[in-house]
C-alpha cells in the first residue's frame, strides 16, 4: 500500500533539500506542529488577534534571498491566491521585516511546494503567474518544477 504524501512529509523534504544546498531555516510549520511564526496584516487590530494572519510553511534564507513557502499535499487554487496577495500587497510587511531583521536580503520571493505528481504539476504550472517558484516533492525527492528567475 502507498503511503499518502502529507503536507508534514513534503515541507519536512523541502526543509532538508534547502538545507543540504545551503540555505538558512528561518521558521517553519506544518499541521499541528505549533512551530510556526505568525505574520500579522499591518492594519491589525488587536481585539481581532490572529484574523487574516498568515504562517509561513517555511521561511529560508541564503545569498541574500528570502523565501517563503506554503506547501499542501494536494493543488489548491485558493493557496496560489494567497500566496500571489502576499507576494503583490505589502499587507504584512511590518511582520516580515520583523521575522527578517537578523537578516541581509535583497529579495523575497513566494512560492508552493506540492506533491511531484503530473496532475498536480499541470494545474499548478496553468497558475504559476501567482507566484515566484513552485518545488515538487515525492518526499525522497525534491525537484523545481518553475522559478521566475534563478532563485534556488
Amino acid at each position: 500500500m502507498e503511503r499518502r504524501l502529507t503536507e508534514e512529509r513534503i515541507t519536512k523534504s523541502i526543509i532538508s533539500w534547502l538545507e543540504k544546498n545551503g540555505w538558512v531555516i528561518v521558521c517553519f510549520d506544518f499541521p499541528q506542529s505549533g512551530t510556526g511564526k505568525i505574520l500579522h496584516s499591518n492594519t491589525r487590530k488587536d481585539s481581532l488577534k490572529n484574523r487574516n494572519a498568515i504562517i509561513p510553511d517555511i521561511v529560508a534564507a541564503k545569498n541574500s534571498k528570502v523565501t517563503f513557502f506554503e506547501n499542501k499535499d494536494k493543488f489548491i487554487l485558493a493557496d496560489f491566491k494567497k500566496v500571489e496577495n502576499l507576494k503583490k500587497d505589502n499587507g504584512y510587511s511590518d511582520s516580515i521585516n520583523n521575522l527578517l531583521s537578523s537578516f541581509t536580503y535583497d529579495r523575497i520571493y513566494f512560492g508552493v511546494g506540492l506533491p511531484l505528481d503530473d496532475k498536480y504539476t499541470k494545474k499548478a504550472l496553468g497558475n504559476k503567474s501567482r507566484v515566484d517558484f513552485i518545488v515538487s516533492s515525492n518526499g525522497d525527492i525534491v525537484e523545481i518544477t518553475y522559478q521566475s528567475e534563478n532563485i534556488f
